[in-house]
């Protein structure tokens, strides 16, 4: 099966279950173990030029994410394309699927729903939907089109919600550890006074940077550090895990099993379970687990997560839509992007904090933290807008990034959602 295009589709019913995260991001953005979900589906299909749809009400995300991502603006369609949910998880049992209906069907074109939602299809050169492929907008026409096709029913489950997520993050090293030319020299390293345990389990780039004293034990699962990431002394890394290009590992780090950081992090304390997107800090002690930060994230020193209520019971949590059953017995915190906490703040199981939130008393008290609030957490106030852009402006500046047009647009969004003021 080898696609031109693979044009990944957001589907708008989904969108809310993925807050915080889809406020300001569209779904293909989720980090699922060492990559965005966009880039496990480029790195598949590395020939293939990577379109992204949404649907009409989500066009403000999709121009955000092309203003930071314009790789991915694709114009011009080339056939045949592989269309794909973007809450469909990059399994290597899923792609084994998808190549054996194409095989079947001799590579005419086909559709695969799980139960009433679109999954996958296949659109074989001369169907008669360039236009609408071309402009990005999931539409009429393109639905019209694959209820035409022959239709299959996809055995495998989309991901539905933020926390289904991070439950599923030991499955997604399991999946990486099949794309990298994994393998180390463990005495080259010692000799530098690097300990690694399991040495064919792991990944280092050339440009990473470890110091005497580290440890890195794969015996449970990978380890992968990317491009000019650095690991100062003491750090110790559990398998699975991986570390994000040119992201700061602080002296005395432990990174726990099934742990995700993404690029230009700074990371102290202990983590462990948890996604950390691009540009977060928590670069001081304090414990972090089971759970899901957004860029741009900053925790102060001794910000700890709880991840599991006392009576050992199922979270549940609280979404800006209603009340949530997860049915995970482990679950800490879903943040959204460039929300900040206090020194020593305390957050309870299941906490969801929106946008640019400033959390600075109340942590324990707090199930949802509204984007943009501001001092105690259970009973927070609003949050000027134009404040929260210069923070933002001035924190993204530190890291030689400005605040992009199209994502001023959905700060602006967001606020009104939230607050009910036109900013």
């Amino acid at each position: 099966m080898k696609p031109k295009t693979v044009l990944l589709v957001e589907f708008p019913a989904a969108v809310g279950e993925f807050f915080p995260f889809s406020s300001l991001h569209c779904l293909w953005e989720l980090r699922w173990g060492p990559w965005r979900l966009v880039e496990w589906w480029q790195r598949l299909f590395p020939e293939a030029q990577l379109a992204v749809a949404v649907g009409s009400e989500r066009e403000a995300w999709r121009r955000s994410f092309l203003a930071r991502f314009p790789e991915h603006d694709v114009r011009e369609p080339r056939f045949p394309v592989l269309l794909l949910n973007a809450q469909l998880l990059p399994r290597r049992e899923n792609l084994t699927w998808m190549e054996e209906q194409t095989r079947s069907m001799a590579g005419a074109s086909w559709v695969a729903f799980a139960g009433e939602v679109l999954a996958a299809a296949w659109i074989a050169e001369g169907a008669p939907v360039q236009v609408s492929i071309r402009t990005g907008i999931w539409d009429a026409e393109l639905t019209a089109f694959c209820r035409t096709l022959p239709s299959r029913d996809y055995g495998f489950p989309l991901i539905c919600s933020l926390w289904e997520l991070v439950a599923r993050l030991p499955d997604a090293f399991l999946q990486a550890e099949q794309l990298l030319p994994l393998g180390t020299d463990a005495e080259e390293w010692r000799r530098h006074g690097i300990w690694i345990q399991a040495p064919e389990r792991v990944w280092i780039a050339p440009t990473a940077e470890l110091a005497p004293g580290v440890v890195l034990d794969a015996r449970e699962g990978p380890i992968i550090i990317e491009e000019g990431a650095i690991v100062q002394p003491q750090v110790v890394l559990f398998g699975p895990c991986s570390v994000g290009k040119h992201s700061l590992l602080r002296a005395h780090a432990t990174i726990g099993r099934f742990t995700a950081i993404g690029e230009h992090c700074r990371i102290g304390g202990e983590i462990a379970h948890s996604v950390v997107h691009a540009y977060a800090n928590k670069q001081h002690e304090g414990f972090v687990g089971h759970s899901y930060l957004g860029e741009w994230v900053n925790l102060g020193a001794g910000t700890t997560t709880s991840n599991l209520k006392n009576t050992y019971g199922s979270v549940r949590l609280r979404l800006p839509s209603g009340e949530r059953e997860t049915g995970l017995q482990f679950l800490g915190t879903l943040c959204g992007d460039h929300t900040k906490t206090a020194i020593g703040t305390r957050l309870r199981t299941g906490a969801v904090l929106g946008v640019s939130a400033n959390i600075l008393t109340g942590g324990m008290d707090a199930r949802l933290v509204p984007s943009f609030s501001w001092g105690d957490a259970a009973h927070p106030q609003p949050y000027q807008l134009d404040k929260a852009l210069e923070v933002a402006r001035r924190v993204m500046a530190r890291r030689n990034r400005c605040l992009l047009p199209e994502e001023e647009a959905l700060f602006r969004i967001e606020y009104e959602r939230t607050w009910g003021i036109t900013a």
